[in-house]
């Protein structure tokens, strides 16, 4: 190779390592840049990530207080429904006992305290006067008959007072099971709202994870950016070693430069010398060096 292909070929190999500087620079520019982005959006996903865990905690939440309500509602149907139940049976008897008073009730005459006076007044009649035997028994027999229809009237009130308890137990019955529906409408009112509330939570926490997915696909293109980009830087630093290495094989050291040089301008004096012509001062140094080394050996 001569020393103008030399010089073309060392040429291109600066020409090429230039090239290569202003690439480092500017992947490194890139690689700078692309980490900014991937710590940013980092952040912005661990942030998104964080008001996820917080919204998830608070649906769970949610959902704990509405499965606890609705626990509540089904405990107080079924007591309200039992309650119900009670007072139907109770109604039912109730009805039973308003019929069985109405029939005594038409097969008493008069009321408990004349029947009362009316067997005192026979019996102290029959007492204190002196009658017949016929008239006796007669007697007897009309205080037997009066007795049985003043059992008739007890047996009445009988009936009559457990009517009224009846009546006091299916008013209590009937309050209770209104106030067990009025507090399981009112919670399964709260389960709605906290239901609704949650349902709200729900659609938020979707759009954060949505969010939060999208920033991580983000942060996974850009480490796959940057990673492309150091292998390429990598791969022009390896590039510009191998060329520095080219140049220090390619490229004459100074020395020998100028030994090139000096030889050059010996073949020219020593020519010029053969023909008679004029040498030149590069010329005649050449010569003299070489006279010079001589005299020292």
């Amino acid at each position: 190779m001569d020393t103008q292909q030399i010089q073309t070929s060392v040429e291109d190999l600066y020409g090429e390592l230039k090239d290569l500087t202003s690439k480092i620079v500017a992947k490194k520019v890139e690689i700078s840049s692309l980490r900014k982005g991937i710590d940013q959006t980092i952040a912005e996903r661990d942030s998104l990530n964080a008001e996820v865990r917080r919204i998830s905690a608070e649906v769970k939440e949610l959902k704990s207080k509405r499965d606890s309500l609705n626990a509540k509602v089904k405990e107080l149907k079924i007591k309200r429904d039992e309650l119900q139940n009670a007072a139907a049976k109770k109604r039912e008897t109730l009805a039973q006992t308003l019929e069985q008073t109405r029939k005594i009730s038409e097969q008493l005459q008069g009321s408990m305290s004349d029947i009362l006076t009316q067997i005192k007044r026979l019996e102290w009649f029959i007492q204190t006067n002196p009658l017949a035997p016929q008239t006796e028994r007669n007697l007897i027999a009309k205080i037997g008959a009066l007795e049985a229809n003043l059992a008739k009237h007890k047996g009445l009130k009988n009936v009559r007072d457990k009517l009224l308890r009846l009546k006091i137990d299916v008013g209590a019955l009937r309050i209770q099971a209104q106030s067990a529906h009025e507090q399981l409408t009112k919670m399964a009112e709260e389960s709605e709202k906290v239901h609704g509330a949650m349902h709200d939570l729900v659609k938020v926490l979707a759009e954060k994870k949505k969010s939060a997915d999208i920033k991580h696909a983000e942060y996974i293109e850009l480490s796959k950016q940057r990673r492309e980009v150091v292998a390429g830087l990598k791969d022009n630093l390896e590039r510009m070693d191998q060329i520095r290495a080219q140049i220090r094989e390619v490229k004459p050291s100074k020395v020998e430069k100028g030994e090139k040089v000096k030889s050059k301008y010996k073949e020219a004096a020593n020519e010029k010398l053969r023909t008679g012509g004029k040498l030149s001062f590069e010329e005649f140094q050449a010569l003299m060096g070489d006279s010079l080394s001589d005299s020292d050996d």
